[in-house]
């Protein structure tokens, strides 16, 4: 009788879902998906909107495999969600503070807004911002929950979806109305918003696709038609939501990725057919790259080098385009392999480093396009040749610590770093001198000693020191490869540290926190790869010098 009991307890409780509510599926949510969203100061598709806002909640463009704009119209649509695990929080400091379970990582809206110590950090939080005093990082992250919260709030009641474009003859900057509150129009009009707005939320819960799909075409046309001067245009929101769904960047790694396994495969089995083959699928990852860049500077109608995660993917960009350059100039295997796992690893890090991918308005600063492609450009695409050196250092550090008798090749490796660096440092000096032309034009001023204007100046004299010491042979092959490393640290300040670890100057945009722990490992690994190096190296020159000696000592 007991054991019935209890498989019959079992069966229960693992019927129970895992969320109180059931997850939307096996519908097309598409027909809604180019209705147009003004949020965050640029107009957007409904499908970019419920991606953005799922991950600043979830942490990522889908939840639990659920379609992002499924999971929006199911947190419109079902209100039961507050007492669901569903916003992310990692920071464990803030966890602790909280009284949270450090180990969790998913928390209800219920059950972080009922905590007493979130309102006492919140309040502390509101107070310092009023103040215009600066936030450590607790109350930073104090503060992103406050608006993962805000956020959630928003969407369940539907006001932050605002979707209604102001009614014909409003000021061209007149913002947009919520779908729940469209109250600039006649209440005949309103009603009827509100009808379609009812019959799309309908749909969603009966999993009714064929009314689902009515519904948003006849919401979308309802939408267009009043105020079809201001209305964007069906085509910039269809190439947003392709954008999103194609995902370029993702297919350009992985065919990366897949160039430099064949590449390698080329060193040890000499074939042309390989080699070529490996060259088209190089190639077809930097199409893919390409288009992931020119789609998103026509979404922005800017560069797409306007915060950190969009540079840390034009460098990428960057060094696919130097090492095709070179491979063209020189037919080596070296560079291109070499470039294919820094694209790789360029377009990995964008995605998992604390960089904000959302498509945003410019600051005022940024707002001069000729400068932000002048000025911004060149200093972002010298970073991707100093990035190259530093990627082909390390063959040649690699070179010396498992094959130092190949002498021929580490020369023209270190030949290859040399015309690298050179092409680098030409473009950050130019870069450089252009910022400060820009500088005297936004601030009124050519130089301020701003913590970025100073970072790469260093960098620059850093790479300026390399040159001249290859120049005059105070460095040679090795001493090339270890300043190339060393050199890329200066370029990692300037790019990186300015803007996440001191975060200060006028050079304000992009700033964020976090992140540090990666850049710490690979400081920390890469410190101890030059150490190894350094004493292998060591090894081999005293090994050569005993040769010689013993040589001449033989004769």
């Amino acid at each position: 009788m007991r054991k019935t009991i209890f498989f019959f307890l079992i069966m229960f409780l693992s019927g129970i879902p895992l969320y109180a509510v059931e997850l939307p599926t096996g519908f097309d949510c598409s027909a809604a998906g180019d209705m147009a969203v003004l949020d965050g100061g640029r107009f957007k598709p409904l499908d970019t909107f419920a991606g953005e806002s799922l991950k600043t909640l979830t942490g990522r463009w889908k939840f639990k495999e659920t379609d992002h704009l499924a999971m929006l119209f199911s947190l419109l649509a079902q209100p039961d969600w507050t007492n669901d695990k569903l916003i992310r929080l990692d920071y464990r400091p803030l966890k602790e503070t909280l009284g949270l379970d450090a180990q969790e990582t998913f928390f209800s809206y219920n059950e972080l807004a009922a905590n007493p110590h979130f309102q006492q950090w919140a309040d502390r939080v509101i107070q310092k911002s009023g103040a215009d005093q600066k936030l450590n990082r607790l109350e930073q992250e104090t503060s992103a929950l406050m608006h993962q919260l805000n956020l959630f709030q928003d969407i369940v009641k539907g006001d932050a979806i605002h979707i209604v474009p102001p009614p014909p003859g409003s000021p061209p900057n007149a913002d947009w109305l919520s779908i729940v509150s469209p109250a600039s129009y006649s209440q005949e009009i309103q009603n009827s918003l509100k009808q379609g707005y009812q019959n799309l939320l309908a749909a969603v819960r009966t999993h009714d696709a064929k009314a689902f799909e009515q519904a948003g075409r006849d919401l979308k046309n309802q939408l267009t038609k009043l105020n079809p001067e201001i209305y964007p245009p069906l085509k910039d929101l269809q190439r947003e939501i392709y954008f999103n769904r194609s995902r370029p960047f993702l297919n350009a790694w992985i065919y990366y990725l897949l160039a430099f396994l064949m590449f390698l495969v080329s060193f040890f089995y000499t074939n042309r057919i390989l080699y070529w083959a490996s060259f088209i699928v190089f190639n077809i990852g930097f199409v893919y790259h390409s288009l992931g860049l020119i789609l998103r500077s026509l979404i922005s109608g800017r560069a797409p080098v306007s915060n950190m995660y969009e540079s840390v993917i034009f460098v990428g960009w960057g060094v696919i385009l130097f090492a095709l350059v070179f491979e063209i100039v020189y037919r080596r295997r070296w560079i291109i392999a070499c470039a294919s796992f820094l694209g790789v690893c360029m377009l990995i890090l964008a995605d998992i480093l604390p960089f904000d991918s959302n498509i945003e308005p410019l600051v005022p600063v940024l707002r001069n396009n000729y400068w932000l492609i002048v000025h911004v450009l060149t200093i972002t695409i010298s970073y991707s040749a100093f990035a190259l050196a530093m990627g082909l250092a390390h063959i040649v550090m690699a070179i010396y610590f498992y094959f130092p008798q190949r002498i021929a090749l580490l020369k023209e490796l270190s030949l290859f770093i040399y015309r690298v660096l050179q092409v680098g440092v030409v473009l950050l000096a130019a870069g450089t001198i252009l910022g400060g032309v820009w500088a005297a034009e936004s601030w009124g001023r050519f130089w301020g000693w701003d913590p970025k204007e100073t970072w790469a100046l260093i960098s620059l004299l850093g790479y300026m020191v390399i040159l001249h010491a290859r120049s005059i042979g105070w460095l040679r092959d090795f001493g090339t490869a270890v300043g190339s490393i060393l050199g890329f640290w200066l370029i990692l300040m300037t790019w990186y540290g300015v803007n996440f670890v001191l975060a200060s100057g006028l050079h304000s945009y992009g700033f964020g926190s976090g992140g540090g722990k990666y850049v710490l490992l690979y400081l920390g690994l890469e410190l101890l790869f030059l150490i190894m190096a350094g004493w292998k190296y060591k090894l081999f020159q005293e090994a050569e010098a005993n040769q010689i000696a013993a040589s001449a000592t033989a004769k």
